[in-house]
Formats: structure tokens, sequence, C-alpha cells
């Protein structure tokens, strides 16, 4: 089934389509954004004016015909900050109506936040967390413990309206713009005990701005790995680029590419809040989402249509919405075997969370040609792992199948990656293979640690076992792991005795 759902900010207006599967996950397979600037003026003139209302229209045109071309099931239109301030907003929404048959939902300043962080947490699975959305009208800020939201408000600091209020009519900032406008978002954050943030406690931010500055440091750092989904920045980094571009004019920065003439006008307020925020409150590290307001309304919409057209969704639902179920995808033979690893120590719980993950995927994908392809697709979804474990479970399932593609790619990451994970992937790939072979062979398996480097296996086989392949697969285990291998295998179904394999 595809879906479209029409995100129409104080910048800009976005349309992105969706392939949405049985279980109700989905994925992106197609998005447009266009700057229309609805909010232009909004503020000196309390309404909406006529010409960023045209723009808009205009847009919504171009992306009805462009949903119209589709088999789109469903359109989730929806307005934020402009809209929802405007005193002519019922006047606007008519019109739109009239023009394009979109029928727009108004978002609230706390359902606007909390569908952000809906769409950015439930990507990311972090429990603890500090959220904020900055757009081009507002700063939606939402803190929560445990999935449990603690607090949520909403800010007028969105990038383009202090780019309006405080830069002059060139859109350019003075040294004293910028202390003014930095002063006045400092006043207005919330002090951190106002939120009583734990150590614990995870700053997650979404929005153009952010993902703005997050390519211009990978671009700065040359970061080898193109992607902005769970990127971790540190304050330095943002308060350096920061520094940067208020020095800098707009068409200085509108060369910068990663930036782009698009966002080069309000780069700069929206780096100071970012920047701002951070010392305020004191983090060190930001993690940046690549999935908010337009995920979070659809998850929201697909799992209870009534939540969301009530326009009054409570934390409990919030809650529930990012309950996430774990599949099973490692069998209970198998997992009380790896247990067994982690207690010799010859795994640790990352390689076993790695392990589930490589292993629900290879079930997903049971068959590929080219291992380096697959790499790639793996490396560009959007998962809850960090970038490095990210690139190592892609790695390890490359690993499986051809050594020297696994290490001429981990080259190319070295940058991020260390000797450790190194070892990591070789480890994964080595008990990948050794799980395939027990979950074809419907056999099961038995370990114990008789010395410290010995190992005894002992397998169960529910038909014949190819002995020359367990074989290979077992030497392989000694060379990775640096154990010796004892494993005897039962001869017969119900038989009690055991024959040594030979390694």
């Amino acid at each position: 089934m595809k879906m479209s759902v029409i995100d129409l900010g104080f910048n800009s207006v976005k349309l992105v389509n969706y392939n949405v599967k049985d279980d109700d996950s989905f994925e992106i397979y197609e998005q447009e954004g266009m700057k229309a600037k609805l909010g232009e003026g909004l503020d000196e003139k309390g309404k909406l004016s006529k010409k960023p209302i045209m723009r808009a229209i205009e847009v919504l045109k171009l992306f009805r015909d462009l949903i119209q071309l589709q088999p789109i099931k469903s359109v989730l239109p929806i307005a934020t900050s402009a809209v929802r301030e405007a005193s002519n907003k019922e006047e606007f929404l008519n019109e739109v109506y009239r023009e394009t048959g979109f029928r727009f939902k108004v978002l609230s300043e706390r359902e606007e936040a909390l569908y952000s962080y809906v769409g950015a947490i439930k990507s990311l699975q972090l429990p603890n967390t500090l959220f904020f959305d900055l757009g081009g009208g507002s700063l939606e800020i939402v803190h929560a413990e445990k999935f449990r939201i603690k607090k949520v408000i909403s800010l007028p600091l969105g990038a383009l309206r202090l780019t309006q209020q405080f830069a002059n009519k060139n859109l350019v900032f003075t040294e004293k713009d910028y202390k003014n406008m930095r002063r006045h978002i400092w006043n207005l954050l919330p002090s951190k005990k106002e939120f009583d943030l734990d150590k614990n406690t995870i700053l997650v931010g979404v929005g153009g701005a952010l993902r703005a500055l997050a390519r211009y440091d990978q671009k700065v750092t040359k970061y080898p790995f193109d992607k902005i989904h769970n990127y971790e920045m540190d304050f330095k980094s943002v308060n350096t680029i920061n520094k940067k571009l208020s020095d800098m004019k707009s068409g200085e920065i509108s060369k910068i590419s990663v930036i782009g003439s698009s966002r080069a006008e309000t780069i700069v307020a929206g780096s100071c809040v970012i920047d701002t925020l951070m010392d305020k409150f004191g983090f060190q590290n930001l993690h940046v989402s690549n999935h908010g307001l337009r995920e979070g309304a659809l998850s929201i919409f697909l799992e209870n249509q009534k939540t969301y057209h009530s326009n009054n969704i409570t934390s409990e639902q919030i809650r529930q919405s990012l309950s996430i179920t774990k599949e099973r995808s490692i069998n209970q033979n198998a997992e009380g075997f790896l247990k067994e690893l982690i207690i010799f120590k010859l795994i640790g719980e990352r390689e076993y969370v790695l392990l589930s993950y490589a292993l629900k995927l290879m079930m997903e994908k049971s068959s590929y040609n080219n291992p380096q392809s697959w790499f790639y697709a793996i490396a560009d979804e959007d998962m809850s792992l960090n970038h490095p474990d990210q690139l190592i479970l892609g790695l390890s399932l490359v690993h499986t199948r051809h050594e020297k593609t696994a290490d001429w790619l981990f080259s190319r990451y070295k940058s991020i990656l260390t000797p450790q994970d190194k070892m990591a992937v070789r480890k994964i790939s080595s008990l990948l293979n050794l799980l395939r072979f027990l979950e074809k062979t419907k056999a099961k398996i038995e370990i114990k640690k008789s010395e410290p480097r010995k190992i005894e296996l002992n397998v169960i086989p529910a038909r014949s076992v190819p002995k020359t392949l367990l074989q290979h697969i077992l030497r392989n285990f000694e060379n990775v792991f640096g154990v010796n291998v004892i494993c005897s295998i039962r001869s017969e179904m119900g038989s009690a005795q055991n024959s040594i394999l030979e390694l």
C-alpha cells in the first residue's frame, strides 16, 4: 500500500511517499521539498500574507499532480506553526481545499512535538532523551524517561522566524544582531533544572538546519560513511561550525554544497539555536535522526486512526506507540550456545546483538548474488545501530561470502572503525556460518569449556551431517577465536554413541 504525507511548515512544504507493508512498517520511496516561506511576515501582521499563500498553493498543486500519477491510497496533509498561529487560518485552509482538494490537519504545539518525537525515537530506540525538532517557525522539545513523556514545550525559536527578527534586510547578521539573537534564544530556553535531566539523558534532534550542520561536519572531517541518520556530533564541532557560519555572508554559505542556497538564509539562526541549546543544557554530544514529524504522524495514523484524528494524543498512547517488540531471530538452542560463548568471554553483548540483526537479515534476504551490493543496501537502511555497528553488521554478512571484499570495504571505513571492530567482523562471520549450518541441518549443539583454550562441542543432528563442510566451518572457528575445538557428532538419531570429528 502506498501513502503520502504532506508537511506544510513555516518555511518549506514537503511531500513524502511511503511504501507501507502488511505489518504497518514503512519505507520512503520518493520525497519532494520546496521553500514556500508561508510564515514570511507572520510576526509583523499576525496573519498569512497573500504572496506566501500563493507560493504555498502553487507548491501544493504540484504535489497534488505528483500524487495523482501514482496509486496512493491515503494522503495525510499536516500543517504546523505558520498556519496554527495565523489569524486568517480558516480562510487559508478553505482556500487550500478549494484550490487543491487537500484538507489539512493543523497540529497543536503538543501534537507537533509528540509526533516528531515518535518518528525520531521509534527509529533510534533510545528510552531516555531530550528531543528537539527545529523547524522554520518553532522549536519543539520533549523530555522522556523510559519512553514516558515527562515534559513538552514549544518555543518561537524557528530558524526562519529568528532570521526575520534579527537579521538585516539583506538577511545578514551583524555581530550585534547575532549577539542579540543568541541572548534571546538563551533567555527563552528553560534551564536544565526545569527539565530535571539525569546523566543518562541523550540529546536527539531533527530538522533541516540540523541535517545541514551534520552534512557540513561530515564534509569537514572527511567522514567516510555517507549517512545522516544516527550520526553523532560533539559540542566542539557544533560550536566551531556555528562560529564559522556566523562570520559568513549568505552568498558565501550558499556556495557550500552540503548547505546550498535554499538553506543559506536560515542556517546561521538554526546553528545558533542548536549551539545555544547544547551549551545551556550542558550536552557534549548530539544524535541526529533522519526521521521525525512525518514518520511520527504516519506511525500514529497506521496504529490507530481514531487517535490520529482525536487531537488529544496522550503520553500513554505515545509510549505504546514506541513499544518495541523484538522478533526472535535466534532459536532457543542457538541462543543457549551464544550465551555460553559470552560466559566463556569469547564474544561480548555487542557481538550477540549484531548476530541477532544479521540472522534476521539473512532470513529476510536468503540469497544474494553480489555481497558488495548487499553491504550498501544494509548501510543505506536507517537503523537504531550506531554507524560503526551498522558497518560491522554489513561487513560481517559480506565476510561470510567473500573475505577479500569485506577486507577491502573495511579499509574504506577504517577512520571510524578499529582493529577490535575487524575482529568483531571475523567472529560474527564465523558464527553466522556455523549457525546457518546448524539451521540447515536441523542440528542441535551443546558446548562446554574443558580447559582455558579448549572447547568441546556436541552436535546432535536431525539428519545426515555434511562432515567436510562442518570441518571447514570449525577450523575457521578455531582460527578466529584462538581455541582448540573437539567436536563429537551423535552417530544416529536416538543413539547415545558419538563419533569424534577430526579437525
